[in-house]
């Protein structure tokens, strides 16, 4: 595959024997995909093989020492190089016992895999649960990657790579320990203390009981986020040998699901499965009570439940019983997925009762005005997603992709939904909330769809940019609004590499190399003399192409005052401003150099 971001996630929830990655494998984060696998704590047990010549045409020649590759095949088509070293390298890695309970668990074949999108993660916590398995499950999302480990069905730890993921990044958010006090802790558990020793290292006294049910909230929390993912791969590889390993505690084995898809879910997600039965009588079936421990129901879920009596429309309940909309969709959706619900056709009678006294009629309620200012709010902003672009409609930039597109749609479809109002009385929107909904649904379809969206930014770009000369080429747009977002998360390695593709893909565009000039600046290691030579070659092409051109002038006056000439660089930038008096970016740079 070429996609980096999809290769790590194949990699951190696949656990392959071994891994081959060409040596111009695009990089993710400013990174090769095989440093990512290196420093994952999956990478040190896995053979890892560069390839050549065969997709090149020609060889480039052996990866850096820090890729830290088992093997290097210059031309992996020459016979009897690749396949003979794959199962050498193979052979060796599994003859190496598992040092790990973890290790051993991940020498098995995943018992289930998939993709995460289309939400699969609740219906697994249910079989799961249902099966008492013990195991781990693995999700990941470019070089991100979770686990959620379970015994007899129910999840009772978790990690990640990301720090932010972590313990003392949660107690932050919920505002029990200070940032200053995670810093400690973090130290105090990378020293090797359990948790609760590193807790009172950090100043925080938490034990027993409280102490418990600070590691329940966080691991049900943590599992709530990992069912919302919408991104990337998942895995469960069965066995309880983690336990050697990992400290473990009890939450209610559902609750996640629930609290994952109020978290993340679009309302249509949760919604479609009970269209079907808007027309049944809804009622607890005889597990309900007997899961009732292990569904973690709040006090408010239990009020709507208790209206589960088979005597209620499903219709009437959503639209007129306890709770709003999103939270009697939610919770209908996950008592029907866990089996706590079924749909009758008729009232439900109970052993005793006169049919005559069914069906019950809810009393409608009456919808409160919509509050002044969510009102122009919503008015404001289903205007401005009519009357934009596709791409504005739904708050993106053109390098946005596929997956990303989906993301906005689903976010900004739910904000704009009258559903999303359902006890307000919206009888003044509701044409323009459909009409949002129709131009969200029009940008979603076309964005959507690699091709189809190339198509539209051939049709969109010429007009954004009336005024230039040059050609526009559409893959070089969006690789340049690639490197500036880049630049702006101060990841220059990343950004030189993506402008580098920019002008190999349109060289006769001079803000290209402007670009290209600033990266080179900042990325290029050595003495500052060396970098900005380096950035002015670069300059000298921009200026071949358009002498006036503004970007190029400020880049060269910022690096002429970083060699210490401000005289130079003031006279630059004040050219700059006689031709544009309102450029804001001549007018910081001129700031800058008068300090």
């Amino acid at each position: 595959m070429s996609d980096p971001a999809s290769a790590m996630e194949h990699f951190a929830a696949g656990n392959p024997d071994v891994v081959v990655v060409a040596v111009d494998l695009p990089r993710l984060e400013g990174a090769h995909v095989g440093q990512l696998i290196r420093s994952h704590r999956q990478g040190g047990r896995v053979p890892l093989v560069a390839i050549d010549k065969g997709h090149l045409g020609k060889v480039r020649g052996p990866p850096s020492a820090e890729l830290k590759v088992d093997a290097y095949i210059p031309d992996p088509l020459k016979p009897g190089e690749l396949a003979p070293r794959l199962e050498s390298l193979v052979s060796a890695a599994k003859a190496v016992e598992p040092s790990t309970g973890i290790e051993v668990m991940f020498s098995r074949a995943a018992v289930v895999a998939g993709d995460l999108k289309g939400y699969p993660l609740p219906a697994l916590l249910h079989v799961l649960f249902r099966q008492r398995r013990d195991g781990m499950l693995v999700v990941a999302c470019r070089e991100l990657s979770r686990r959620v480990f379970f015994a007899r069905g129910g999840a009772v730890n978790c990690d990640s790579t990301s720090p932010q993921d972590g313990l003392p990044a949660f107690l932050v958010e919920r505002k029990l320990i200070t940032p200053v006090q995670a810093e400690r802790l973090v130290q105090a558990l990378g020293s090797g203390l359990r948790i609760g020793a590193a807790l009172a290292d950090a100043g925080v006294e938490a034990a027993g009981e409280e102490l418990l049910q600070i590691l329940r909230d966080y691991t049900r929390d943590r599992l709530a986020q990992v069912v919302g993912m919408r991104e990337g791969r998942f895995a469960f590889y069965a066995g309880d040998e983690f336990q050697q390993e990992v400290a473990t505690v009890e939450i209610p084995a559902l609750a996640p699901a629930l609290d994952g898809a109020r978290r993340a879910f679009p309302l249509k997600v949760v919604a479609a499965p009970l269209r079907k039965h808007l027309g049944e009588y809804p009622v607890r079936s005889p597990d309900f009570s007997k899961d009732l421990p292990v569904l973690g129901l709040d006090t408010e879920d239990l009020k709507i439940a208790m209206q589960l009596n088979g005597r209620l429309l499903l219709r009437d309940l959503l639209a007129y019983g306890r709770g709003d909309l999103r939270s009697g969709y939610s919770l209908l959706w996950f008592l029907q997925l866990t089996g706590a619900v079924t749909f009758s056709p008729t009232p439900v009678v109970a052993e005793g009762e006169a049919l005559s006294a069914f069906p019950e009629v809810l009393t409608r309620r009456k919808r409160k005005p919509l509050p002044a200012e969510t009102a122009v709010a919503l008015r404001e902003g289903a205007l401005k997603i009519i009357t934009s672009s596709y791409f504005r409609s739904l708050g993106l930039d053109i390098a946005a992709d596929g997956e990303v597109v989906e993301r906005a749609y689903n976010e900004t479809a739910m904000k704009f939904h009258p559903d999303a109002y359902a006890e307000f009385d919206l009888s003044d929107l509701e044409d323009l909330l459909d009409s949002v909904q129709e131009r969200l649904s029009a940008s979603y379809k076309v964005l959507s769809v690699e091709e189809k969206r190339k198509a539209y930014l051939q049709y969109l770009l010429p007009r954004l940019n009336a005024g230039r000369v040059s050609t526009i080429h559409v893959d070089a747009e969006i690789l340049i609004r690639r490197g500036a977002a880049a630049l702006k998360r101060k990841d220059y390695r990343t950004a030189l590499q993506v402008f580098e593709e920019a002008v190999d893909l349109n060289p006769r565009e001079p803000e290209y190399h402007s670009y290209l000039a600033w990266a080179t600046y900042l990325a290029t290691s050595g003495p500052l003399k060396e970098r900005a030579k380096a950035a002015q070659k670069v300059l000298k092409r921009a200026f071949s192409l358009n002498p006036q051109l503004e970007r190029a002038h400020i880049i060269s006056a910022i690096i002429d005052s970083d060699l210490e000439d401000a005289p130079a660089a003031r006279k630059r930038l004040l050219r700059v401003l006689e031709l544009n008096p309102q450029s804001q970016l001549a007018k910081a740079a001129l700031r800058k150099v008068g300090r």
